[in-house]
């Protein structure tokens, strides 16, 4: 057994110990293939990332990058945390832990959509954001484009993130994520494991969507560029106008109440300026 002192007779660290037994390995692709799977499906299942990134040595910080994600919205982090500046953060995590850029970005961006939507709403406008979440996602976003214009970002990866956070996904926070070119609505759509009940999932807050239209609420001239915005996708409008169109038949066997939230949708749908184009 080799001595475990250093020079001078000092006893040497646990780290000062492990950096020399490093040293000494050779480089084993197949063993390192498997040590960056075993890194991501870790980070994949974390659910609290900021208390992942402090658990790695060195990753120790004022503030996690994740939380300069969140947070980028104000004066004082766009001042300190550019896109550039939490791009480079991002790639030195990503490399600490072991995990591919794209794959780590994809997961905090994921992560930090999540946290903007899990912030309280109006509950007069469920699928729409606040003017405060709307402000984050807006820079949360300029992030992610950069990073993807620096082939730090797997697109797939993002999709498959987001929709572990389904029930708590707001519908803007989805058209805003397709208007920008982060992910169009059909890759996002396209990766859910069941393809039927991510229409139904859709499905229902268009209908919320329609509602709100009818009811006039603040931001209308949004839910509007959303509802138009939801269709650029072939697939997407059949599906949704399939659905629709039971939806109606449906209603209107039952008979259907004026200025009832069915009505309301269905006046959407089918009155011609609140309608689908030709």
């Amino acid at each position: 057994m080799s001595d475990s002192r250093g020079p001078g007779g000092r006893r040497r660290s646990w780290a000062e110990l492990l950096a020399g037994r490093v040293k000494r390995q050779k480089y084993n692709p197949e063993r390192a293939q498997k040590l960056k799977e075993s890194a991501v499906r870790l980070l994949r299942s974390r659910q609290d990332l900021s208390a992942l990134l402090l658990e790695v040595e060195g990753l120790q910080c004022k503030k996690s990058c994740l939380s300069n994600l969140i947070d980028c919205g104000s004066s004082e982090a766009h001042a300190n945390h550019s896109s550039s500046f939490i791009g480079s953060a991002l790639q030195d995590q990503a490399s600490r832990l072991g995990v591919p850029v794209g794959v780590f970005s994809a997961t905090m961006v994921a992560s930090g959509v999540g946290q903007i939507c899990a912030a309280p709403v109006d509950p007069s406008h469920p699928v729409l954001l606040t003017v405060e979440q709307r402000k984050k996602l807006s820079s949360l976003l300029d992030v992610a484009q950069y990073v993807l214009a620096h082939n730090m970002f797997s697109r797939l990866s993002f999709c498959q993130e987001l929709w572990k956070i389904q029930n708590s996904l707001l519908l803007e926070a989805v058209w805003r994520l397709h208007v920008q070119s982060i992910v169009s609505l059909q890759q996002l759509l396209e990766s859910h494991p069941d393809m039927r009940g991510v229409g139904a999932w859709l499905f229902r807050n268009l209908c919320c969507l329609c509602e709100q239209i009818e009811a006039s609420c603040q931001h209308a001239d949004v839910a509007r560029a959303m509802l138009s915005g939801m269709f650029t996708t072939r697939r997407v409008a059949v599906d949704v106008l399939q659905r629709m169109l039971i939806f109606a038949l449906d209603a209107l066997a039952a008979g259907v109440q004026e200025e009832s939230s069915t009505h309301k949708t269905l006046r959407c749908w089918y009155v011609p300026e609140g309608g689908l184009p030709e």
